[in-house]
């Protein structure tokens, strides 16, 4: 059965940092990393060191729409995933400012799986703005 990805601890508290107060079914504590039930409450509205939990797709979706900047993972060969980044905030010529801060000097990370590499990928951009 196909199923979606939640974001990790990590990313849902760089989505709070970053302003997401998007309505979540789930939501993350922090001390015992639990996952909890609500009924559907925004960051703003949660105890300090809960955080919530939306999916990975609902975060990349905010990331473009509210914050203007867009995540997306390619495939390379062996079924392999790799990330690329796009500023929309930032004339055309300056839009890959943020791919290159993150691959600075590394080359392109390659993952194996397109969850895990989505997840960096929210991370990364989510450190940079």
């Amino acid at each position: 059965m196909i199923q979606e990805e939640f974001v990790t601890l990590e990313t849902a508290k760089l989505l709070k940092e970053k302003g997401f107060n998007e309505y979540c079914k789930d939501i993350i504590k922090e001390d015992d990393n639990r996952i909890m039930q609500s009924v559907f409450r925004t960051n703003k509205n949660l105890p300090k060191l809960c955080y919530s939990r939306p999916t990975q797709s609902v975060a990349q979706k905010w990331l473009r729409e509210i914050r203007g900047v867009y995540v997306y993972v390619e495939p390379v060969i062996g079924k392999r995933w790799t990330l690329s980044f796009c500023d929309f905030n930032v004339p055309t010529e300056e839009s890959d400012w943020m791919e290159n801060e993150i691959n600075k000097g590394n080359g392109y990370k390659v993952y194996v799986t397109y969850e895990d590499a989505l997840e960096a990928g929210l991370q990364e951009a989510l450190k940079l703005i």
